[in-house]
């Protein structure tokens, strides 16, 4: 009985420990998608904040503090000529702290999620 404690409580943790990783990856799947989409149907400039705060914002509603967070924005298909289809895609990532979850020693875990939007066909350039 005395052995089976800490083997049940490392097992709790690490299940703790793979939820926590999974409900990340689904969290930062949702911010890469919000901010492909803002980001598509922006009508400014500021294509790349939008998308920025857009990714930043979904992260907080989903209660995710990650201990790092980058947001990459690839504008080439965003230019172009009316009639022309084109995208802008959005890669999150997110460094997940894993410290408080009472595994010693637990290090940071990066997930990232890349989403891609449709613009406007028909759309004229802002």
């Amino acid at each position: 009985m005395a052995v089976g404690a800490p083997a049940f409580a490392l097992l709790l943790a690490l299940v703790l420990l793979a939820g926590r990783v999974v409900l990340s990856q689904q969290a930062v799947e949702t911010a890469a998608w919000d901010a492909a989409r803002s980001a598509s149907i922006t009508r400014s400039d500021d294509v790349t904040a939008r998308a920025q705060e857009v990714a930043a914002a979904s992260l907080a509603n989903q209660e995710l503090n990650c201990a790092g967070t980058d947001v990459v924005v690839d504008l080439s298909g965003y230019a172009t000529e009316p009639g022309a289809p084109s995208a802008i895609t959005v890669t999150v990532s997110c460094s997940v702290k894993l410290w408080d979850l009472g595994l010693a020693g637990a290090p940071t875990k990066t997930v990232s999620s890349t989403a891609t939007s449709p613009t406007d066909t028909w759309r004229s350039a802002p």
